[in-house]
């Protein structure tokens, strides 16, 4: 089935997506200026997933990628841009060798970051 991708209200591409068993194959291709590096955002219902940066492709930019059906579920899914550093808000927690790590439970709906030298996972809120 095939989407369209948004970065802010204009479409600038499409996104195939194909149910291969327990995943989702995402195949997308878009025009942007590559001005400023961009990240491809999924969301179904309240779920949201980062997808990865788009990449020189075919002319354009795009991106081939795999995401486990329950990560999204299976309602009706809407496909964005976003700018690198414009990542949705969320909560960012530091991960530290030495302490215990108190969100265990919620890291399937985390990603990792890194701000300046410090590692930790970003918590949607």
């Amino acid at each position: 089935m095939d989407y369209g991708v948004y970065f802010g209200k204009e479409q600038v591409g499409k996104v195939q997506v194909q149910r291969q068993g327990l995943y989702y194959r995402f195949t997308c291709r878009c025009r942007i200026s590559g001005d400023v590096m961009c990240r491809l955002w999924v969301s179904s219902g309240d779920k949201r997933e980062n997808l990865g940066l788009v990449v020189p492709m075919d002319g354009g930019f795009g991106l081939n990628t795999s995401l486990p059906v329950k990560r999204l579920g299976e309602g009706e899914l809407t496909f964005t841009l976003l700018p690198k550093h414009d990542a949705p808000t969320g909560k960012f927690v530091p991960i530290s060798p030495e302490e215990p790590f108190a969100y265990i439970e919620r890291l399937k709906e985390a990603y990792l970051v890194r701000k300046g030298e410090q590692v930790g996972i970003e918590l949607p809120e």
